[in-house]
């Protein structure tokens, strides 16, 4: 398995996968009409940042680690699913934390409102980067120590 090729292909699926959803349930939730969203009430635009976290990190670990150690264990490698829950544990935790990060920033900043099309950048950019980057941690983290059950 060319590790490198691999990776660079599932941070492109996580990326695209992300990034559509991310779109699907910004324009499901605050609608397409282009206006001030505030942070707080009545939009909460600062606390959707959380559910689209936990959703995020959730799958872009657990998928391409699910999908990729199957391939590893064709090849005789052995992955314990130990080491995916505690992997994916970490990813989760980790996108939680940034979204508890942006949510404050939104939430406590000098602004009490964000711009439709601003909002849906950077919930699109927040998307794929949590979606990149989850993917390449739990993947990262897979062919290091790959073999291993204790990981």
């Amino acid at each position: 398995m060319n590790i490198a090729a691999r990776l660079r292909r599932e941070q492109i699926t996580s990326g695209a996968i992300n990034f559509v959803l991310s779109a699907a349930f910004f324009f499901g939730v605050f609608g397409m009409a282009n206006r001030p969203l505030h942070f707080a009430a009545p939009d909460n635009f600062a606390l959707d940042f959380l559910p689209q976290a936990a959703a995020i990190a959730l799958m872009s670990s657990l998928v391409p680690l699910l999908v990729v150690s199957a391939s590893l264990r064709k090849a005789g490698a052995r992955t314990g699913g130990g080491f995916v829950a505690r992997t994916v544990l970490i990813v989760f935790s980790a996108g939680l934390a940034s979204a508890a990060v942006l949510a404050a920033i939104c939430l406590f900043g000098p602004w009490s409102e964000i711009g439709w099309s601003i909002a849906l950048v950077l919930k699109l950019v927040y998307g794929t980067g949590l979606g990149v980057a989850g993917t390449t941690f739990a993947l990262t983290r897979l062919f290091a120590h790959r073999g291993s059950e204790v990981a």
